[in-house]
């Protein structure tokens, strides 16, 4: 990690103070957190803890947890449905896959060695015959098998579904009801050996594999649990480098050393406390004060600073994009004239300058920088000034006022006039308030309409975008591997993640979604053109993708992230940021 010079630390506030790491011999305080919605301070159970608890676990030394900040609520995660980065961060600490991300890439995981068949659409991949589960039972192919296939199943409804069924033969047609569980190409050969048949050829399947919804949940545990499985310590099985000791709701996570992991003696950590505090700010203190480890979502405002002072932080591209979702099938963003009129309308370089001033790069198009084509390129042109050239009508320095309003009149609305009401809704953050407020000002000042802004908690929110129970709302996706197909597949329309509800035709895993959207069509071919070819024709079809996407403007781009972060390197070392941003914590230690 590249390291900057101190100049000062800020003291942390005496609310932050109070907030303490929980070592494995010290028992958490029972009190549930409580979340106050207005963006204020955080009451956590940690910070009941008192001073004589704290020196306690002060005074363990390497019994002491590492602590590591969550900045929401985890709506679940089962790694067989989960479609959120801070769910992915979680299941990666539980469970390991047949590969591991790394900082460079990726390594096996519970697949020791793989062979790739002569036209490269079969991999058959050799288990480690020592790895076990946290209870003990051997994790086997057939573990794999039943993980991959779950996902297929209709009555499931995964919103991970594309991980299979853009890949693996059978899986699209288990899910549609034409072919059979036992048909899908994800197979146990032995207890350690599986075999996945692809539809095309997938160089980068290897990488693929490592990322959450392809690692293993043990059967027996899930079924007889049933839904919620995940949350509770008794059956919460899992097979990676710690397991889940304690979850109390707006509060913390425990994540102890997993005793039966195969690579037990690697794991220096008595355990990881993740603790929920959605307050950016009063996160920051907490880990000025010495008691937060690792956390990422810094205060947008004091990120300059952060970056100027802090020898701890980590700065780097994410690998991804931020954009609008409008919902084509309520009116008024059903009109797609309305739909380009905000998104000519949005001062994108404002934003990133003046709202983030986090090193985010203003967006034209939707394919991010970090989307690399086959040769290695990246799939956007960025001019000298490091930002990418105007595309499709968005000029990434400035608003296009004038075609904004153009587009507004073609719609009915000339000047704004007689626009019905129009709600902006957001994940109630920092980060996402001040976009919003920005963009509301924005669409006043330069159409002439009024917009209110409504902030929901993150679980519902994802819940409210899924269900289509919005106009606009904010959205935001990081891209592993760096394949465009990773990104900009959460439009195609058989996608659960299509939350601009933008289908050409029916999915059984939106069932409320009943306005069909022909536009959506043309994407849904390049996207299976693009699955299917390699090279420049591969290339060329996610640009038709972007291009027919686009067109019906079902999402407007902000920008592309930049990624920012801390690790105190005077507590704890060895932590691991992969090259998609995710931290690893397997071969992390507490410096006593």
């Amino acid at each position: 990690m590249k390291k900057r010079m101190l100049v000062s630390l800020l003291l942390a506030t005496a609310a932050a103070a109070t907030l303490s790491a929980c070592g494995s011999g010290s028992k958490p305080a029972e009190t549930q957190a409580t979340t106050n919605q207005g963006g204020g301070d955080i009451t956590s159970a940690a910070e009941e803890e008192t001073e004589a608890e704290a020196e306690e676990e002060a005074s363990a030394g390497s019994d002491r947890y590492l602590v590591w900040r969550l900045n929401k609520e985890p709506k679940l995660w089962d790694p067989t449905n989960n479609s959120e980065s801070i769910s992915d961060a979680i299941v990666k600490q539980l469970f390991e896959g047949l590969t591991v991300s790394t900082s460079d890439g990726f390594k096996p995981g519970i697949a020791e060695s793989w062979d790739v068949s002569e036209d490269g659409k079969t991999y058959t991949f050799h288990l480690r015959d020592d790895a076990k589960w946290s209870d003990g039972d051997p994790v086997t192919a057939k573990d794999f098998e039943y993980s991959w296939r779950r996902i297929c199943d209709p009555d499931y409804a995964s919103e991970a579904l594309q991980a299979i069924t853009d890949y693996v033969v059978g899986g699209q047609e288990y899910f549609d009801g034409t072919g059979s569980y036992d048909d899908i190409k994800a197979t146990a050969i032995d207890d350690y050996t599986f075999e996945v048949v692809l539809k095309n050829v997938t160089p980068y399947f290897p990488q693929l594999v490592a990322n959450d919804v392809y690692l293993p949940i043990k059967k027996d545990v899930v079924e007889a649990a049933g839904e919620g499985w995940e949350k509770k310590p008794e059956t919460c099985v899992s097979n990676g480098p710690f397991m889940l000791e304690e979850y109390q709701v707006g509060s913390h996570f425990l994540f102890k050393k997993n005793p039966n992991y195969y690579d037990a003696d690697s794991v220096k950590l008595a355990g990881v406390k993740a603790v929920i505090i959605t307050d950016d700010n009063t996160a920051y203190q907490a880990y000025q004060a010495g008691e937060i480890d690792v956390m990422d979502n810094l205060p947008s405002e004091q990120i300059p600073q952060i970056v100027a002072e802090d020898p701890n932080v980590i700065v780097s591209a994410d690998t991804g994009a931020q954009f609008m979702n409008f919902n084509v099938d309520k009116a008024p963003t059903d009109n797609v004239h309305v739909r380009k009129a905000i998104a000519y309308a949005i001062d994108r370089k404002q934003i990133v300058e003046q709202v983030l001033k986090d090193g985010s790069v203003p967006a034209s198009g939707f394919i991010a920088p970090t989307c690399q084509k086959t040769d290695g390129g990246s799939f956007r042109t960025m001019e000298s000034d490091g930002y990418p050239a105007e595309e499709y009508g968005i000029n990434p320095r400035q608003a296009n006022v004038e075609a904004a309003k153009q587009e507004l009149a073609e719609a009915g609305y000339p000047d704004g006039k007689d626009f019905p009401a129009l709600e902006i809704t957001y994940a109630n953050n920092d980060r996402n308030k001040k976009t919003c407020e920005a963009i509301q000002q924005m669409l006043e000042d330069n159409l002439g309409i009024t917009v209110t802004l409504r902030a929901e908690e993150s679980s519902v929110f994802t819940s409210t975008k899924n269900k289509g129970d919005y106009q606009m709302a904010t959205g935001g996706w990081t891209n592993s591997p760096y394949d465009a197909s990773g990104l900009i597949k959460l439009f195609y329309s058989q996608n659960g993640n299509n939350t601009p509800q933008w289908r050409w035709k029916p999915y059984t895993g939106a069932p409320h979604d009943t306005t069909l959207n022909p536009g959506s069509e043309a994407f849904d071919i390049a996207f299976d053109k693009a699955l299917a070819s390699q090279g420049a024709d591969r290339d060329n079809a996610w640009i038709e993708a972007e291009q027919a996407l686009m067109a019906d403007m079902p999402v407007t781009p902000l920008y592309y992230p930049s990624y920012t972060a801390v690790v105190n390197e005077d507590l704890v070392e060895d932590v691991e940021l992969t090259a998609s941003n995710t931290f690893m914590f397997k071969s992390a230690s507490v410096i006593e």
